[in-house]
């Protein structure tokens, strides 16, 4: 019997308008009635989630897994309980490779948890705001408002697909194995310490949580979705999944996000 479930929220919980289908939210109901746990696993800040996890219905004790895995948040205790962060100085490395480059990439930075930086306000900026429930805060010299925090999580790079692709060439290039580096949208590259991975956190909750990994289920759309799909007892991608999380998945929903895709899950494999 499986016993936790974690899904990714943008294109897998939400459709691709961010809109969520109501099947999800009952089946999901169900699922906590019959003692099966359900996490949120995503790239957003835990800020973010939490509006979700309300409208859920998840336990006022439960966990959100955030950040990709760079952090997992104890909602009762309102407290980061792990953590694992790209850091100041690789984070003014992917500045310094973004600034040397001239193009038409938006550049956000997320750090001491609850801060984005960006250097600009635009339509793009506001609308991605507004979606991820954050505040923006214009800097003036980014890499110095950096190097004046006390931590950095993550870098998001937001752009045309093809212009991310070939700028991702470079910060593999010049960044290596230092740093995770991957899409969670076509539209967003994100960098993260090399240590972080929805599948890391997930392998972390469910030791604290005495949950076997064996015993969860991970449902994801994106390629920073398969460090979890390919780790869990269960790994699902929905229907409208990247090929590449599809090809590891072990199994992939007929019902796309916006369809209910959740709600198929855990009717097929919980309920």
């Amino acid at each position: 019997m499986y016993k936790l479930v974690a899904s990714d929220v943008d294109g897998t919980l939400l459709g691709l308008d961010f809109t969520l289908h109501p099947d999800n939210k009952t089946t999901i109901a169900n699922a906590l009635q019959k003692g099966v746990s359900f996490c949120l696993c995503s790239g957003r800040s835990y800020k973010s989630l939490l509006s979700y996890h309300k409208e859920l219905g998840l336990p006022a004790d439960g966990y959100i897994i955030a950040f990709n895995g760079g952090v997992v948040y104890d909602v009762a205790r309102g407290k980061v309980i792990f953590k694992e962060l790209l850091g100041i100085d690789i984070g003014l490395r992917a500045i310094d490779i973004y600034h040397a480059r001239q193009r038409s990439i938006e550049i956000f930075v997320y750090a001491d948890f609850e801060r984005v930086l960006v250097e600009e306000h635009t339509h793009v900026s506001d609308a991605y705001a507004q979606i991820s429930e954050i505040l923006m805060e214009k800097s003036d010299d980014i890499a110095a408002d950096v190097a004046g925090c006390a931590n950095v999580i993550k870098i998001i790079f937001m752009g045309q697909n093809h212009v991310l692709q070939g700028f991702k060439v470079e910060l593999v290039t010049a960044l290596g194995d230092e740093a995770d580096i991957a899409f969670s949208t076509e539209y967003l590259l994100e960098v993260g310490s090399k240590n972080c991975s929805k599948g890391n956190a997930l392998a972390w909750l469910c030791s604290r949580l005495g949950v076997p990994v064996e015993q969860t289920i991970t449902i994801g759309d994106n390629y920073n979705d398969i460090s979890m799909v390919s780790r869990a007892g269960l790994g699902v991608a929905v229907a409208n999944a990247v090929d590449d999380l599809k090809a590891i998945a072990g199994h992939v929903t007929k019902k796309t996000s916006a369809q209910g895709a959740v709600a198929e899950v855990l009717n097929k494999f919980v309920l």
